[in-house]
């Protein structure tokens, strides 16, 4: 199998297996928000909702961006993955400064939670299922380098001590510690926040087609003056766009 087909291959049984998961554990985060009234759970299921929504625009992305060079697009669709990291991005921040907003508002009000043994029995589960998947995906990384993937997994990797949090969340709410829920939720929204942000740089470092790393660029030029031809190595530019890599 070529690279490029091993590529595309390995990209596509993750996005069917992500979106898979994802959807389950979308409905048991919906499940669990209506059981508990929980504001951390609340947090959770928006960010899982977040993610659902990424997932389907990455499916009509990544077809896209896995076309081959046309007359039209010479240097292939790859950026195309750069550009739904940076809509992604933009979806987390916006989630994020939405859950804020409600959460501070709810400080002064006694919201009433309920099923507190169910809320948690659910976020187990799910930090279950995330991490099965969080395995499956960065075995995928390793072998594909793919940007799309690496935007997918920093959301479950995420999401793993999300749910860590929304279950300690939940035990001190049934020991009457309300406001930590509340605080859970900050903290939540402070760490999709961060997420957003390091999506946003790695996207825009594809796009503005920044150099690859030095170790790489020292590699290439040890290859290329093993060549007899070879003389001398001067302004030598490189980029990359999805799983291609440009040099000049």
């Amino acid at each position: 199998v070529s690279q490029s087909r091993y590529y595309q291959l390995w990209v596509k049984r993750s996005g069917y297996l992500t979106l898979t998961l994802a959807l389950t554990i979308l409905l048991l985060k919906f499940s669990a928000v209506i059981a508990t009234n929980s504001s951390s759970m609340m947090a959770s299921f928006t960010d899982a909702s977040m993610d659902m929504l990424v997932l389907v625009l990455n499916f009509a992305v990544l077809r896209y961006a896995l076309r081959p060079a046309d007359d039209n697009h010479g240097f292939g669709h790859g950026k195309a993955e750069a550009v739904m990291a940076l809509a992604q991005a933009a979806f987390l921040t916006g989630a994020a400064v939405l859950l804020l907003t409600q959460t501070f508002g709810r400080f002064n009000q006694t919201e009433v939670m309920q099923q507190l043994e169910f809320g948690m029995g659910v976020t187990l589960l799910c930090g279950l299922l995330t991490l099965t998947l969080v395995m499956i995906q960065r075995w995928v990384i390793r072998r594909t380098g793919s940007l799309a993937v690496k935007a997918d997994l920093l959301h479950y990797r995420s999401d793993l001590i999300m749910n860590l949090l929304v279950l300690m969340a939940l035990f001190f709410a049934s020991q009457d510690f309300l406001w930590v829920d509340n605080l859970v939720a900050i903290l939540i929204c402070g760490y999709l926040l961060y997420s957003a942000y390091e999506l946003a740089r790695e996207a825009l470092q594809h796009l503005l087609d920044e150099q690859l790393p030095a170790d790489q660029l020292q590699r290439i030029e040890q290859t290329l003056l093993t060549q007899p031809e070879v003389l001398a190595v001067e302004h030598l530019k490189t980029r990359q766009a999805g799983p291609d890599v440009f040099i000049q």
